[in-house]
């Protein structure tokens, strides 16, 4: 990402936190629409950021803390979050196709008109989430705990998927 000598002056910079020691530069005042495609963000400290409209499209969040985050609208296509903790995050209208989400916790999240579509949430935590209208014709869904998750009739499922009998309160 270069080093500060390499920065025009005046120009702020990001410092996003990574438990592994790699911390990672980006330029800007916030993260709003942040260009992070991409990026090895293994176990980057990211609760309560705003990231709303962000490009994580490929980015590894491994580990990632993003609890109580807010990543409406933001790409997440192919990103890999495996055991992230994302509880009460909000997806609203994100795009996680792709997506590895194993064994991740998102309880309590907001997915309301995301596109989890082929993302690979097996093992994952989603109790008490929120799934208004979104895809979720995603991977290993029925290894998914959806205890107490809630849906609306305009979500989608996986072809023969049973919602209700894995927990989920449809309205």
């Amino acid at each position: 990402m270069g080093n500060d000598a390499d920065r025009p002056e005046g120009v702020a910079m990001i410092v996003i936190r990574c438990e592994t020691g790699e911390d990672v530069q980006v330029e800007g005042d916030d993260l709003v629409g942040a260009k992070l495609a991409g990026l090895n963000l293994h176990r980057a400290q990211l609760e309560r950021r705003d990231l709303r409209h962000a490009d994580l499209s490929g980015a590894d969040l491994r580990s990632a803390w993003l609890e109580g985050a807010n990543l409406e609208e933001a790409n997440l296509t192919g990103a890999r979050l495996p055991a992230c903790n994302a509880s009460h995050a909000s997806f609203v209208r994100a795009k996680l196709s792709d997506a590895s989400m194993r064994s991740g916790s998102f309880e309590g999240a907001d997915f309301s008109g995301a596109d989890l579509l082929n993302a690979d949430v097996g093992r994952s935590r989603f109790a008490g989430a929120l799934f208004d209208g979104a895809d979720l014709r995603a991977v290993d869904l029925a290894e998914a705990d959806l205890k107490g998750a809630r849906a609306s009739v305009s979500t989608k499922w996986p072809a023969g998927f049973d919602a209700v009998a894995h927990g989920v309160l449809v309205r």
